[in-house]
C-alpha cells in the first residue's frame, strides 16, 4: 500500500561465519557458543510474515575481512549474498567496517561484487534514503570519513530528491566515531542543514538513542549479539530492529528472534532521581500495561499501538523508594490474554532535596522537574492539602490519593515559583502515601 506508513527492517551487525572455527579466524578472542544459522532463519520467516517494505543491512555483515584468508572471507560474502536474496522485498545493505578487506588492492571490491556500490539513494513510499560509505582505506587502517567525491554526489543527490520528501540516512559507524576530518564537519554541516527526518547505523551492538538534535540518529543492537557469544551489550539478545514512519515521524522496535519480549526505550539513564518518563514496547496488540517496583502493587500505564506493535507510555516516581538498586517490571497483557514482563534495574539516588532548598533557588528550579520525599500533611481541604517537611510549608492542589491529617507523602512535579501551589504534580503517579513504620 503505498499510501501506508514505511515499514523496514534494520539487520546490523550479523558479523557471519559459519562455525566457532571459522569465527577464531575471525576474531582471535572471540569463541562462538550459537552457530548463526537458527537465528538467521529465524529472522527470514519473521520477515516474512512482516512483509516490510524494505530490509537494510547495515554493515558488518561478514565477520571479518581483516584476519582470514581471501578465499575464506569471499566464501561468507557468498553466503551472505544468498541469505539477502531469501527476502522477498527489496533488501539495501551499508558496507561495515569488517566488510572491507584490508589490502588496498581489494578493500571493498569483493563487498561490491555481491552487493554493488558502497554509497547510492533510493525512494520508497515518498521517502528519499540515503546510504552512505564512511570507510577510507589508508593502507592498512581504516578511517572513518567521507571523501570528498561522495560528499560531493551527497549534495547532488539530495537537492534531486523532493523538496518535500522526508530524508533517512543509512551508515555503519554512529557519529561519535566519525574521524576528525574536514570532509566529516562538511558532512554533519550538510545533515543538520538539510533536516533529515533520522540518520540510522550501527556498529555499537547497542540499541541507543545517540542525539535527538539537530537530527535523529539511533544506532541499533547486533543481530549477532556480542559476536555470537550471547546478548548485546545492553542485555537484548540476538534480533533485529522493525521501524515504521508515518507522517514524517519515525518510531521503531527491537524483536528479539523467536521470543516477544519487552524492549524498553526510556529511562535512558541507568540513574533515577525524583521521577523518570517510561516508554517500551511490546510486538502485537496490547490490551493493557502496568509496572511495578520491587515486586509491590501494579501501577496502569497507558497504552498505544501502531498495527505492529504496542508502546506503553508514562511517568515513573521513585521519590518514595530508598537510596539504592531496585528492579522496574512491566507487563503487557495481549488482546490474546497472555502477558509479557520484563524487568530493568536502576539505580534510585537521594538528593536529600528539601522545599526550603527548592524555593530558595527558584532560578534554577523553576519550570523543572522536582520532587520531595516524606512531607506530613499537616491540613487537608478536600483535594488540596498542606504539607511540610520542617523546612517550607506548601499548598498541593488536585491530589488524586486519599490522605489525612499527620500522614506521610511524597511528592513530584514541575516547580513554579509563583503560584499558590508551588509543585505541579500533573500525574497520578507524582503523589504517594508512605507506609507508616
Amino acid at each position: 500500500d503505498e499510501s501506508g506508513p514505511l515499514v523496514f527492517a534494520q539487520l546490523s551487525d550479523i558479523h557471519y561465519a559459519p562455525d566457532a572455527e571459522a569465527l577464531s579466524r575471525a576474531f582471535d578472542d572471540r569463541e562462538m557458543a550459537f552457530p548463526p544459522q537458527p537465528t538467521l532463519d529465524g529472522i527470514v520467516a519473521e520477515i516474512g510474515s512482516l512483509a516490510p517494505d524494505f530490509v537494510i543491512l547495515t554493515g558488518d555483515i561478514i565477520a571479518n575481512a581483516k584476519g582470514p584468508e581471501l578465499d575464506e572471507v569471499k566464501s561468507w560474502f557468498v553466503t551472505m549474498d544468498a541469505f539477502a536474496s531469501r527476502f522477498a522485498v527489496p533488501t539495501y545493505e551499508t558496507v561495515g567496517n569488517h566488510d572491507v578487506v584490508r589490502d588496498p588492492a581489494v578493500s571493498k571490491a569483493v563487498y561490491e561484487e555481491h552487493f554493488g556500490p558502497t554509497y547510492y539513494s533510493f525512494n520508497v513510499k515518498g521517502v528519499h534514503c540515503v546510504v552512505l560509505d564512511l570507510h577510507v582505506l589508508d593502507g592498512t587502517a581504516i578511517v572513518y570519513t567521507i571523501d570528498p567525491v561522495q560528499l560531493e554526489w551527497l549534495r547532488r543527490d539530495v537537492a534531486a530528491a523532493d523538496a518535500s520528501a522526508p530524508v533517512l540516512v543509512f551508515c555503519h559507524e554512529p557519529t561519535p566515531d566519525w574521524a576528525d576530518t574536514a570532509e566529516n564537519a562538511a558532512l554533519w554541516d550538510f545533515l543538520a542543514g538539510s533536516h533529515i527526518t533520522a540518520l540510522v547505523n550501527g556498529h555499537w551492538h547497542t540499541n541507543f538513542v545517540v542525539r535527538e538534535e539537530p537530527f535523529y540518529e539511533l544506532t541499533s543492537g547486533a543481530v549477532c549479539g556480542a559476536w555470537w557469544e550471547g546478548p548485546n551489550p545492553d542485555g537484548t539478545e540476538f534480533g533485529y530492529r522493525v521501524y515504521e514512519m508515518a507522517r514524517g515521524r519515525i518510531a521503531s522496535t527491537w524483536r528479539t528472534v523467536g521470543k516477544n519480549v519487552v524492549s524498553f526505550a526510556s529511562p535512558v539513564s541507568a540513574e533515577l532521581t525524583w521521577a523518570g518518563r517510561l516508554v517500551a514496547s511490546v510486538w502485537g496488540q496490547a490490551a493493557s500495561a502496568s509496572y511495578r517496583w520491587d515486586g509491590g502493587q501494579d501501577t496502569a500505564v497507558e497504552v498505544s499501538t501502531n498495527g505492529l506493535w504496542s508502546t506503553a507510555a508514562g511517568y515513573l516516581n521513585v521519590t518514595a523508594l530508598t537510596a539504592g538498586y531496585h528492579t522496574l517490571s512491566l507487563s503487557f497483557v495481549l488482546s490474546n490474554g497472555s502477558t509479557v514482563r520484563g524487568d530493568q534495574g536502576f539505580l534510585v539516588q537521594d538528593p536529600n532535596l528539601t522545599l526550603g532548598e527548592v524555593m530558595s533557588h527558584p532560578e534554577i528550579f523553576q519550570g523543572k522537574l522536582v520532587g520531595v520525599s516524606d512531607l506530613e500533611v499537616r491540613a487537608v481541604m478536600g483535594t488540596d492539602i498542606s504539607v511540610t517537611d520542617g523546612t517550607k510549608t506548601v499548598i498541593v492542589s488536585k491530589v488524586p490519593i486519599t490522605v489525612a491529617r499527620n500522614d506521610r507523602v511524597s511528592v513530584a512535579g514541575m516547580y513554579r515559583p509563583t503560584s499558590v501551589d508551588p509543585i505541579k504534580g500533573f500525574d497520578p503517579v507524582f503523589f504517594v502515601k508512605l507506609v507508616k513504620q
